[in-house]
Formats: C-alpha cells, structure tokens, sequence
C-alpha cells in the first residue's frame, strides 16, 4: 500500500461538494469521497499551520508536542528533538520512501528530501514499482486569492461594485491581509524563523491592511472557491496519473486540510497568520477529511463523529499492520468507519490572535476543547495574568454567536476543567 497525504492549506469543507456545497467546486474530491469515507466532523488542532502539521504526523496533542510558535519553532528545527522517534522513522524501516511537497520545512519529523510540486506526476512515475508515503502540500485556498478569471467569474451571483473590486485588489495579491490599524511581523521589520525562499511568486510574504464591507463578502467567496476549484484540479491529475499507472486502488490517499479560514464571518478574511485576528470558532478549525482505499475502506461511507486531526496516524498505522507508538495520543479511525460509535468524546484546538505573525512580547493564547454539541474556549496568556471564556451551545448556535460564559450550562463545567488541565500540561520535548 502506498500512501498519498493531500494537505490543503486552509481548505474549509463547506466549500466542497461533498460536504453539501451547492458550486461545483470540487468534482474530483467528490469522486475521492464516493469512492471512500468522508468525515463529518474532523477537528483542526490550531487555527494556523505548524502545530497541526506536527500533531498529524506525530498523533500529539499541541500541548504535548509543544511546536506552537515561532520562538518554538527555532528550538524544534535547531534541534531540540534530535534523536526523536517520529512516525515517519517508523515507515521509513518498514521499508517505505518518505517524500513529500516542501516537507524539509519539517525535517524533525523524519523528511529528508523535498520534491518540487511540479515533479509530483513524474515522482509517481519513477516509484511506481516501490512503497512510498507522500506528503503533498499544495495551498491555492491560502491568501492570496487569485483564480483565473473563468473560475472567478464562474463562482460569481452578480457583478461587484467598483469599490468591491478595488478592495479585492488586495485579496487577490497579498498573503497578509488585515484591518487597518494592526500590524504583522513582516510589515514590523521582524525577522521571520521560516524564510519563504521556496514558494511559489504568489505566496512570497507580502502584507496590506484592508477594512472588508459586508457587500463584498460575495465577490470574496467566489475568488475563494475559483482556488478551491484550482485545488480540485491538482488532485485530479494526481488522482488520474495514478490511474493511469496501475496504482490508484494500491494507495491509499488522504485528504485533509491544516485548518480552516475565515469568509467574513467576522468580518475578515483568511486565519490568524493572515488578519492578525485569529479564532477558534469552527470557520477557523473545522477541515475535511476523505480516506480512499477500496481494498479495506467502504465506499461512501460517512462517519457523522468528531474526530481529531491527531487520530490519522493512528488510522494509517493501523491499517499497515504497524504497532502504535507508546506516545501517540490519537486513536484509530478504523472502528469508527466500521460502525462502532464508541470514541473519544473532545478535541483540543489552540491558536495565538496573530499566529505566525505575532509580534514579539505578544504573548496572548487561546485554547479550545469542543464536543459534537459543545465548545468552550479559554482567552489567556503565556503568564495565566488574564482569563476570559466563551461557552457555545453548537447543536442551538452552530455559528457560535451566543455566549454562555455569564450565565454558563451546568454541562460546562467538566469542559472547564478538562480545558484548564490541558492547558496546564507541559510539552514533552521542549523546555
């Protein structure tokens, strides 16, 4: 079995067919979710996108991993976990290739090599014949959002305004994207842990405030699907080339996104590294996941529970007939898919306002812990000087509008306190 990791940066399931969208903005994902298992409610880990890639490929809660910011960061690729097992050494000795799109990014977790996006098709070519695990990395649906024109167009009610148009100007051509009045590390002459050097031109870091209106939230939406729809695009050919080589029912493929982004529901756009105003509301956290193996994966199956982003590893292992690593946190989702609806009842997510973007001495946190009906999330900082809570009831208040905090549900109370033991938890690796 080989193994194909599609991680879309910022891709958010209700823009996606096979999540109930009306646009067509993904025939070729829709055809990975016929074919195989959709998740209904699988939960990110952060609202940007190191600690989820760590807590995917490591089963960890973000707590546990501790790969959570920048200065984090520096410790982790400077190497603090030399000597590490990760999941990927395991692999590795099992006899798989380990490769993947712009991964050296995160070479404590076991990569040693890139391979450039352009030579995915002719990667797949040349190891047909091997094992191999592949972590594709794409990101069309992170800002900026500039689809061709026919794609725009085609997601389009109605023609905007100038003045939408004029502010879209600045969707379409910068990364950091945020109310006037902020500012990001770049724009603050910061220097940046994670040079962009290997991106592509459109997502060089660049930055531009913007103040959104609410008649531009239209226009916004159809930039947005046009690059989901670029997306789809590329699994289709990756999905087809493998086809076409006699191995697509042999790999078994993973789709799935680091976190989700924000469409103006608040009244911006993109995710913490990007408007500097981050949250934990499921805009920001809710991602897709489809697993494609027919040999083993019922097609169209769909499994209604919550899941964590934490629980994929623990799939894969399984289903390789590899033992579990001790420190795995995340369970397997195979129970799940065959019909047992026993499993763990929380997910954990946790972010900063400004994400990668934060400015030195900009210590604010905030952390979650949601059920399938409800969410509670903890406003703090490094130093616990402040707390302020935000208690939703998602099954009444799916859009999380109304705050219990001042009146809160009995029910709350044991979310509380499994939230305050988690953020009380020191991280395994890092001082």
């Amino acid at each position: 079995m080989n193994v194909l990791w599609i991680l879309e940066d910022a891709l958010r399931p209700d823009h996606m067919g096979c999540y109930g969208y009306k646009r067509d903005t993904t025939p070729n994902c829709d055809r990975l979710a016929r074919e195989g298992v959709r998740f209904d409610c699988a939960i990110a880990t952060a609202a940007h996108t190191l600690p989820p890639i760590v807590s995917m490929l490591m089963s960890q809660w973000p707590a546990t991993h501790g790969v959570v910011d920048a200065q984090r960061f520096i410790q982790w690729i400077g190497g603090a976990w030399d000597g590490v097992e990760t999941p990927l050494h395991s692999l590795e000795r099992a006899g798989y290739c380990v490769d993947g799109e712009l991964v050296m990014r995160w070479a404590p977790l076991g990569f040693t090599r890139d391979t450039r996006s352009d030579d995915i098709i002719a990667y797949f070519d040349s190891h047909r014949q091997d094992k191999w695990f592949f972590y594709a990395e794409p990101y069309p649906t992170h800002l900026p959002y500039n689809p061709p024109a026919e794609y725009f167009e085609q997601f389009l009610d109605e023609t905007p305004s100038p003045e939408t148009m004029a502010r879209m100007e600045i969707v379409r051509n910068f990364l950091i994207v945020h109310p006037s009045g902020m500012i990001s590390k770049l724009e603050a002459g910061e220097v940046d842990p994670l040079p962009d050097d290997d991106a592509d031109e459109a997502h060089r870091r660049t930055a531009a405030a913007v103040d959104l209106e609410p008649q531009d939230r239209g226009a916004l939406q159809a930039l947005y699907d046009g690059e989901v729809r670029v997306f789809d695009d590329l699994v289709g050919e990756w999905v087809s080339r493998l086809e076409a080589l006699g191995i697509l029912d042999e790999t078994l493929i993973i789709l799935t996104a680091d976190h989700g982004e924000e469409l103006m529901e608040r009244g911006h756009v993109g995710h913490c590294s990007c408007n500097l105003m981050g949250t934990l509301y499921d805009e920001s956290i809710r991602v897709p996941l489809i697993l494609r193996y027919p040999p083993r994966l019922k097609p169209g199956t769909v499994v209604d529970a919550q899941v964590s982003q934490i629980d994929i590893m623990p799939t894969l292992f399984e289903m390789l007939d590899l033992p579990q690593c001790e420190w795995m946190e995340g369970q397997s989702l195979l129970s799940l898919i065959d019909g047992d609806k026993a499993f763990r009842e929380v997910a954990f997510s946790e972010t900063t306002p400004a994400g990668w973007q934060a400015l030195s001495g900009d210590d604010r946190q905030m952390f979650a812990i949601r059920t399938a009906s409800r969410k509670v999330i903890l406003h703090t900082d490094a130093r616990r000087s402040s707390r302020r809570l935000e208690i939703f009831d998602l099954a009444r208040d799916p859009g999380e509008v109304d705050n219990l905090a001042e009146s809160p549900p009995a029910a709350a109370a044991p979310l509380i306190a499994q939230l305050d033991e988690y953020v009380a938890q020191q991280p395994r690796y890092l001082d």
